[in-house]
């Protein structure tokens, strides 16, 4: 076991994002079509609402893990919402245990791994404690907000479906001020994009 006393400062100073992309890549081929689309919005939303944290690559790292649970959940293609809704337990009670072994063999520090997982937990649970939780679950629910993530995660029967769910559930689930500002606008872009569909 390593030494929990280590600065957490260690992984701030030594991420390196490239690297860790060609690690985890891997794992999101054998995954739900369009999850690591939806990985790289989450980091993009984390980065913009994260803007100038010094533990933003905490923050990074989760986003681009927070739906590693799926690996080896549910069928590799496009799935319908009821489907996913589902299986989603399942794949939360997976995360924890896979992002532990990953970081463990990347030589995350197990106060690292335990820090990242906390961050995962809040995705899973769509709720926040801290501020670093609220940062990625509202970049979690902001990158959904986008016609790409339901081109490539569901099926066109779904779509109809998963907007009202998200219109119903979001607007209690986002907390940062800059979520709040831009959940309608992306909101409404979105169900214009649906309606050509």
């Amino acid at each position: 076991m390593r030494n929990n006393t280590k600065n957490n400062e260690n992984l701030i100073q030594k991420f390196n994002e490239r690297e860790f992309i060609e690690k985890i890549k891997p794992y999101f081929a054998l995954m739900r079509a369009g999850d690591w689309e939806h990985a790289k919005r989450v980091v993009k939303w984390v980065k913009k609402l994260g803007k100038g944290r010094k533990n933003l690559n905490f923050l990074v790292v989760a986003a681009y893990i927070h739906d590693i649970g799926w690996f080896g959940v549910a069928p590799k293609g496009k799935i319908d919402l009821k489907e996913m809704l589902k299986l989603e337990s399942k794949a939360n009670k997976n995360s924890s245990k896979l992002i532990s072994k990953i970081l463990s063999d990347l030589k995350f520090t197990d106060l690292e791994i335990k820090i990242i997982n906390k961050l995962v937990a809040a995705t899973d649970r769509h709720k926040s404690k801290t501020e670093e939780e609220t940062i990625i679950v509202d970049a979690d629910n902001l990158s959904k907000l986008d016609i790409e993530h339901f081109r490539q995660k569901y099926q066109p029967k779904s779509f109809k479906k998963l907007a009202d769910l998200l219109e119903s559930e979001l607007p209690n689930r986002i907390k940062t001020k800059k979520g709040k500002e831009l959940f309608y606008k992306l909101f409404s872009n979105l169900k214009k994009e649906i309606s050509k569909n």
